[in-house]
Order: structure tokens, then C-alpha cells, then sequence
């Protein structure tokens, strides 16, 4: 799928992750209500807008992505809503799907957001997700080899120098 971005600075620039989760988000996103977490340039977001979701919501932390991703809908004619929010915290309703790219390293010094978080960090967004999931709902994410996460499904994978990247699938129960 073809897909115009542009990047700013202090905006993660897609990389090998993003384009694995995003032939996912391909697969996944038609004729679901899409939520994109950490949307930063709206990659995600506008690939399932253009794969037939019938609601693309994003969010991001970061004021800057908010406003990339804005553009980027724009430059893609596709219709998101993107707004600012701290994972869930002004993110109202269920969802079919829910699609984040998190920052997946382990903690590093210094911290950067966009990369390290770790196992803590999407643990702890796995378990705030749920709550937002319509039964069947889906939740596509990006974490790495380095990551160690446990009893995930992995639906893809590629391998990097340092790293494996997986892209894992949790299904919201009935």
C-alpha cells in the first residue's frame, strides 16, 4: 500500500517496525472501528483508514505528532481523528482494533520515549487495552526480542542485526 508521510523533528521516523505492523494493520483493519496508539506521522491510522476501517481514531502523547499525523491524513485524503492524549487518558469507547507501536526497548539512559519502556510498559498498556476492546476486539503491537515478553502471539516477525521484531496479536475474549 502506498502511503505519503511526512517527518518532523522529534517525531519518531518510521522504520522496520512500523512497516511490519503495518502489513498487519492491512490484513486486520476493514470494516473495523481502529484505534492508533502513539500514532506518531499516522502510519498506522492511515493504513487502516485506507484498508476500509470504518472509524480511524490516533493518539499521541507527543503535540507534534498530533499535528504530523494531522497532516499526513490530509496528504493521504483520509478521514482520522487525531488528538492528544497519554495512552488511554482522554480515549473514550470500544474498539474493534487497537494498534500500537510502543516504545519496546528496555529502559535506557537516557530515556527516550520513543524507543525504551520495556516489558513494564506494554504489559501495562495490555491490561489498560483490554478495557477498551468490543468482544473479539483486537489489539496489534510491535515488541522485540530484547523485550522478553511471554505468552504473546506472534503473527509476524523479521530479523534485525541486534534484534528479532515481532508484531503480537491478543484477542479480547467474549
Amino acid at each position: 500500500m502506498e502511503i505519503k508521510l511526512r517527518y518532523k523533528e522529534g517525531v519518531y521516523k518510521d522504520a522496520e517496525d512500523s512497516w511490519l505492523l503495518q502489513k498487519q494493520v492491512e490484513k486486520f483493519a476493514k470494516d473495523k472501528k481502529v484505534l492508533d496508539i502513539g500514532t506518531g506521522t499516522g502510519i498506522q491510522a492511515i493504513t487502516a483508514a485506507k484498508s476500509g476501517a470504518k472509524e480511524v481514531i490516533a493518539v499521541d502523547i507527543n503535540p507534534d505528532a498530533v499535528d504530523l499525523a494531522k497532516e499526513n491524513a490530509e496528504l493521504n485524503k483520509v478521514k482520522i481523528k487525531v488528538f492528544q492524549s497519554d495512552l488511554f487518558e482522554k480515549v473514550s469507547g470500544k474498539f474493534d482494533l487497537i494498534v500500537f507501536n510502543p516504545p519496546y526497548l528496555p529502559p535506557g539512559k537516557p530515556k527516550d520515549l520513543a524507543w525504551s519502556g520495556g516489558k513494564e510498559f506494554i504489559e501495562r498498556f495490555l491490561k489498560q487495552a483490554r478495557e477498551y476492546l468490543l468482544p473479539n476486539g483486537k489489539i496489534l503491537f510491535v515488541f522485540s526480542s530484547l523485550t522478553k515478553l511471554k505468552d504473546v502471539e506472534i503473527i509476524a516477525k523479521q530479523k534485525l542485526p541486534f534484534e528479532q521484531l515481532y508484531v503480537g496479536i491478543v484477542t479480547q475474549q467474549q
